[in-house]
């Protein structure tokens, strides 16, 4: 019997492809500090093939418009394969990965209802049965606009540490396996620390907390809600480095999750232990006193951990865009590893600068707060 080859409902014969690629999440935009609408999302890769496979680009389709997409080193930079100590563009035979996307558009661009991928790779061992070039993971755009919040802290420098959108962050790269799937709760995570009058995140020891200035601020609710989620009492992490074997229990240290409606949960970590001023159940208010700033926790260094997720679980969630209603732009730290890691004096240059309202601060921007 002669077999024909089946046919796609596009007209397009179907293709063998040694990589699977698929969207962990629909995007979702939000309107960013840049002035651009972005989309932050992840691609989940598997290497099917016997041997090893080089992903060599990956180009994001609207129609037949490319918006977008990564390649060379570019595309290594941002492509995490699994179990790797290392990020690459290579997946190992059986191997999977996931590529951090970002897809942005000006702020008065209508978004595209749908979005497809164009990937292309290299086989170690080519197969003229499959293909190298191919259309893959489709998604949909949800284009609902992003939730709006108050700001969690008062006052000036607050560096905006592990933020959105186009670098391979400790927020924006973390896949956990948790509950037996993939989720990204933190993929619009911030961790705000503070630079201090000397220009310093510390002054004295580095493992002291006291000697972090911003140790003990007040956190406050940045929406209105019901307290869903608390804990208190897990001990401060000396700083300078994390503590041993964290679970997913500890991780977060003291926190609190506040129900804010529709279907969003905001998220503060790290607190101090005893310092949590609210309980399941009860009402909250936009600006109330949750807790203190603290150091519990996975956390080498005093800071607030703030998202917003789907769920009231602060791992098993998928983390969703938010903009504060207001702040102000001091300009863009250019050392933020040696500021934190070493105690270096800050390097700030001066862009961008100015109030904003119903934005997203950008990664490593150092903002103002007022109230």
């Amino acid at each position: 019997m002669l077999l024909t080859a089946p046919m796609t409902a596009a007209g397009a014969q179907d293709q063998l492809t040694a990589v699977t690629a698929g969207v962990l999440a629909a995007p979702e935009a939000v309107l960013a500090d840049d002035g651009r609408q972005h989309l932050a999302y992840e691609l989940t890769l598997s290497n099917r093939a016997p041997d090893e496979v080089t992903v060599r680009s990956i180009q994001v389709l609207a129609g037949k418009r490319v918006v977008g997409g990564l390649s060379g080193k570019g595309l290594a930079a941002m492509m995490s394969p699994f179990g790797a100590a290392e990020l690459g563009n290579k997946l190992q035979a059986g191997q999977g990965g996931y590529v951090l996307m970002d897809v942005s558009f000006p702020a008065g661009a209508k978004l595209p209802r749908r979005l497809i991928h164009r990937v292309a790779i290299s086989e170690q061992k080519p197969s003229p049965a499959n293909a190298t070039t191919y259309l893959a993971a489709p998604t949909t755009v949800v284009r609902t606009p992003a939730v709006v919040v108050a700001p969690p802290l008062r006052g000036p420098d607050w560096v905006v540490a592990n933020g959105c959108c186009d670098t391979f962050t400790a927020h924006r790269g973390t896949v956990l396996p948790v509950n037996g799937a993939n989720h990204v709760a933190e993929r619009f995570a911030i961790d705000f620390v503070q630079v201090g009058i000397n220009g310093h995140i510390f002054s004295g020891a580095r493992d002291m907390l006291s000697s972090y200035l911003y140790f003990g601020e007040p956190i406050y609710s940045a929406t209105k809600g019901k307290v869903v989620g608390v804990v208190d009492g897990i001990p401060e992490t000396p700083a300078g480095g994390f503590p041993p074997n964290p679970t997913a229990q500890t991780a977060g240290g003291n926190h609190v999750v506040v129900a804010m409606g529709n279907g969003r949960y905001a998220f503060y970590a790290h607190l101090q232990p005893g310092s949590v001023r609210v309980r399941v159940g009860q009402r909250v208010k936009s600006g109330q006193v949750l807790g203190l700033l603290g150091n519990s926790g996975n956390s080498d260094a005093p800071h607030l951990h703030f998202h917003v997720m789907d769920s009231p679980s602060p791992l098993a969630s998928n983390g969703v865009p938010f903009r504060f209603t207001d702040f102000t732009v001091e300009g863009t730290m250019t050392n933020v590893g040696p500021f934190s890691e070493t105690g270096a004096a800050a390097a700030i240059v001066p862009k961008p600068r100015g109030p904003r309202a119903r934005m997203l601060p950008l990664n490593d921007q150092v903002i103002a707060f007022g109230g």
